[in-house]
C-alpha cells in the first residue's frame, strides 16, 4: 500500500509540473519535473532514499513508452528514410557505444569494461519527445524532426539490447565476441520478429471484435493498453528483446490504426487520448523520479569523496561532447543523409548533432540497473545514474542555447486571439442561421443556448449574486402560480403538486455544493430503503399502472398539466430576466439562469418529436459552422492553418454531441 501511495504522489507531482509548465513556457517541461522531484526529496521524508524495483520499472514504464513510440511512427516516412534511420539508430549507436565505453573505462579505470559499455548504452539513445520540448519555439525542419523520431525509436532498442548484453557479461563474468555478436542478432532480430507476430495476432483479434460489433472502447482500448505488457512478458520469457518486440507490435498497431481512421472515429479519439495522457504521465514520472533520486545519488558520491563528484561531472561533460562530435561527423561525411537545407551542409550536421537530446529512455535504463549484486549494493550504480543525469541536462541545455542561433524562431500561422475572434463570428453566424430556420421556439432556444455556451466559458464570479437572481425568479414563479389559482386556471392542489415537484429539482439552488450532494445521497438512500422494504408493493403498483388505462390516462393528464404550468411560469421568468428590473451587468449570471429554466422547461415538455427537431437543428448548426469556415477560407479572410484548427474544433464538438445525445432523448 505504501508503494502505491508513493507512486501516486509522484503522479501528482507530474500534474503540478504540467500546470506550472503551461504558465512558464520558456522553461522545458523536463526541467520543471526534475525540480519538482528535488523539492519532494527535501520536503517528503519517504523520498530521501526512494528506489523503484528495476524489473517493475522496465515493465510498467519502459514497455508502454516504447509501444507508444511505435504506435505513432509514420510508416511512410520510415520507409522513405529507412537507410538513414538504421544508419543513425544502429550504425552510429554501435560506434558511439564502443568509443564512449572505452573512454569511460580509461577515464575511470576501476569501472569494469562491461559496466563502461552499459553506461555508454544508457547515454546513447536519443529522445524525440525531449527534442520537441526543447525546440517548441524554433522552426525545426520537418525532415530533421522525422529523422530524429525514427532514429530515437530504433536506437533506444539498440541501446537496450547492448545494455542487457553488457549487464549479462558483468554478472556472469564471461564474454565472447562471437557469442556476443550472435546473441545480439538473436535478441535483436528475435525481438522484432516476435513483436511483428504477436502484434499481428492481437491486431487480428481487435479487427475481429470490431467487425463483430464488439467495438466498445472499454474492450478495444483496454486490449490496446494491455498489449505492450503481454508482448514484453512473452519476449522476456523466450530471452529475446522485450523492448524491440514492443516497438514492433506498436508499429503493427499503428498501421491498423491508420486503416481504422475513418471507420471507428470514437475508438480513435478515445484510444489516442488515452495513450497520449498515459505516455505524457509516464515521461513526466521518469523525470520527477530523477529529481527525487538525485539528492541520494549526490550524497552517496560526495560522502566518498567531494572531488569525485566534480570528476564525474567532468567525465559526463566529456562523454556528451564525444557523442555530439560523433553525430556531427557521421552526418557531415554522408554516412547518414538528411535533406535539411542542402545549401548549408555544415549547419545541417550541427543541427542533427545538437538535436541528439537524451531523455526518458536514458533515465529509464539507468533506473533499471540492479539494486544489488551478490547481496551487496550494485557497484557504481549511483555513479552511472549521476553521469546519465548530467548528460541529459547538458543535452537539453546546450541545444536550448545554440539551436535558436542556428534556426529561425517558430512563426505561428495564427494566434489564440485569431481563433477566439473567428470562432465568435462563426457561432454568431450559426445562431443567426438557426433563428432564420423559424423552427419550434422551445427547441430552437435550447439549441441556441448550447451553441452560445461555446462562445465563452460561463464562470460564476459571485455566487451570492447568482443565488439572489434565482430567488427573484422563484418569487416571479410564485406570483404566476397565485394568479393562476385566482383566475381558476389551476386548483390549490395543482399548485402544491407543482411546487412539491419543483422542490425536488431546485433544492440545490439554495444550498452549498456539499449540502446538495448530501441531500441527494440522503434522497437516494431513502428511496433505496423503500424499494427494499416495499419492493413488492411498488412492483404491484407498476403492474396496476401498466394494465390500467384509467391510471395511465390520469398520469398523462397530470404531466400535461405540470407542463402547462411550467410553460406559463417560464415565459414570465424570461420576461422578467429581460426587464429593466434585472441588473444587466451580470450577463453571465442571467445566461446561467436562462439556460437552467430552458432546460427545465424542455425536460417537462420532452417528447420524441421534440428530440427529432433538436437533432435536426444540431445537424444544421454544425453544417452552418463548416460552411462559415469554408467561406472565410475561400475569401482569404483566414489562413489554411486557422481553418484546419476550426474544422478540428467543430469535429470535436460534433463528436461530443453524438456521444452525449442521450441528454436530448
Amino acid at each position: 500500500m505504501e508503494v502505491v501511495i508513493l507512486v501516486l504522489i509522484l503522479v501528482v507531482a507530474v500534474l503540478i509540473s504540467n500546470v506550472i509548465a503551461s504558465k512558464v513556457t520558456q522553461v522545458p517541461l523536463a526541467f520543471i519535473e526534475i525540480a519538482m522531484g528535488l523539492l519532494m526529496a527535501f520536503v517528503v521524508p519517504f523520498y530521501r532514499h526512494y528506489t523503484m524495483n528495476p524489473e517493475l520499472f522496465m515493465l510498467a514504464v519502459l514497455a508502454p513508452l516504447m509501444f507508444y513510440e511505435g504506435l505513432n511512427t509514420n510508416m511512410r516516412a520510415l520507409r522513405r528514410s529507412m537507410s538513414t534511420t538504421f544508419s543513425l539508430a544502429v550504425g552510429l549507436a554501435l560506434v558511439t557505444i564502443s568509443i564512449v565505453g572505452v573512454v569511460a573505462h580509461l577515464a575511470l579505470s576501476e569501472l569494469a569494461l562491461p559496466l563502461a559499455f552499459a553506461l555508454a548504452a544508457i547515454i546513447t539513445p536519443t529522445d524525440a519527445v525531449a527534442v520537441s520540448s526543447v525546440t517548441a519555439n524554433i522552426a525545426m525542419p520537418e525532415q530533421a524532426m522525422e529523422t530524429l523520431k525514427n532514429e530515437s525509436l530504433f536506437n533506444d532498442a539498440s541501446g537496450i539490447v547492448i545494455f542487457d548484453l553488457a549487464l549479462q557479461a558483468f554478472t556472469t563474468g564471461k564474454f565472447s565476441f562471437t557469442y556476443g555478436f550472435f546473441d545480439f542478432l538473436y535478441v535483436f532480430i528475435g525481438g522484432l520478429f516476435l513483436g511483428l507476430v504477436l502484434g499481428s495476432l492481437l491486431v487480428s483479434l481487435r479487427t475481429f471484435l470490431i467487425n463483430h460489433r464488439m467495438d466498445n472502447s472499454s474492450v478495444i482500448v483496454t486490449l490496446g493498453i494491455l498489449t505492450p505488457f503481454l508482448v514484453y512478458f512473452v519476449a522476456e520469457a523466450i530471452h529475446v528483446s522485450g523492448i524491440l518486440a514492443v516497438v514492433a507490435a506498436g508499429l503493427v498497431h499503428g498501421v491498423q490504426q491508420g486503416r481504422l481512421r475513418l471507420t471507428s472515429t470514437k475508438l480513435q479519439v478515445v484510444g489516442n487520448t488515452t495513450w497520449e495522457v498515459l505516455a505524457d504521465n509516464l515521461n513526466g514520472f521518469v523525470f520527477v523520479l530523477l529529481g527525487v533520486s538525485l539528492p541520494t545519488v549526490i550524497s552517496d558520491i560526495s560522502y566518498r569523496n567531494n572531488m569525485f563528484l566534480l570528476f564525474l561531472t567532468g567525465l559526463a561533460a566529456l562523454l556528451y561532447v564525444i557523442m555530439t562530435v560523433l553525430r556531427y561527423l557521421w552526418v557531415r561525411f554522408g554516412l547518414a543523409t538528411v535533406r535539411v537545407r542542402p545549401a548549408y551542409k555544415n549547419t545541417n550536421s550541427w543541427i542533427i548533432a545538437l538535436s541528439g537530446i537524451h531523455g526518458t529512455i536514458t533515465l529509464a535504463m539507468a533506473f533499471s540497473l540492479p539494486l544489488t549484486f551478490h547481496g551487496v549494493t550494485f557497484p557504481y550504480r549511483n555513479d552511472i545514474l549521476y553521469i546519465a543525469a548530467v548528460v541529459i541536462v547538458l543535452s537539453m541545455l546546450v541545444p536550448t542555447i545554440i539551436l535558436p542561433i542556428l534556426l529561425p524562431k517558430q512563426k505561428q500561422p495564427f494566434s489564440q486571439a485569431d481563433v477566439k475572434r473567428t470562432r465568435k463570428q462563426m457561432i454568431n453566424y450559426t445562431i443567426k442561421k438557426i433563428k432564420d430556420l423559424n423552427q419550434n421556439p422551445l427547441e430552437t432556444q435550447a439549441v441556441i443556448a448550447t451553441i452560445h455556451s461555446q462562445n465563452r466559458p460561463e464562470v460564476v464570479k459571485n455566487r451570492r449574486i447568482l443565488k439572489q437572481l434565482f430567488a427573484q425568479t422563484r418569487d416571479v414563479e410564485n406570483e404566476v402560480l397565485t394568479d393562476m389559482v385566482a383566475n381558476g386556471d389551476i386548483t390549490e392542489k395543482d399548485r402544491r403538486l407543482y411546487q412539491r415537484t419543483m422542490f425536488t429539482r431546485d433544492f440545490h439552488l439554495d444550498n452549498s455544493l456539499l449540502r446538495s450532494i448530501w441531500l441527494q445521497i440522503s434522497y437516494r438512500f431513502v428511496y433505496t430503503i423503500k424499494r427494499i422494504t416495499h419492493g413488492k408493493k411498488l412492483k404491484n403498483r407498476q403492474q396496476q399502472f401498466a394494465h390500467n388505462p384509467a391510471l395511465s390516462k390520469k398520469f398523462k393528464s397530470r404531466r400535461e398539466l405540470l407542463a402547462q404550468i411550467e410553460d406559463e411560469t417560464s415565459q414570465e421568468i424570461f420576461k422578467y430576466l429581460r426587464s429593466p428590473k434585472v441588473n444587466k451587468e451580470s450577463k453571465t449570471d442571467i445566461s446561467i439562469v436562462q439556460r437552467y429554466y430552458r432546460e427545465r422547461q424542455r425536460r417537462y415538455q420532452n417528447n420524441s418529436d421534440s428530440n427529432e427537431i433538436q437533432e435536426e437543428l444540431f445537424i444544421n448548426a454544425f453544417q452552418f459552422e463548416y460552411n462559415f469556415v469554408q467561406n472565410q477560407l475561400s475569401e482569404n479572410k483566414i489562413t489554411r492553418e486557422l481553418a484546419s484548427a476550426l474544422y478540428e474544433q467543430i469535429s470535436n464538438d460534433e463528436l461530443v454531441y453524438m456521444q452525449n445525445d442521450e441528454l436530448y432523448d
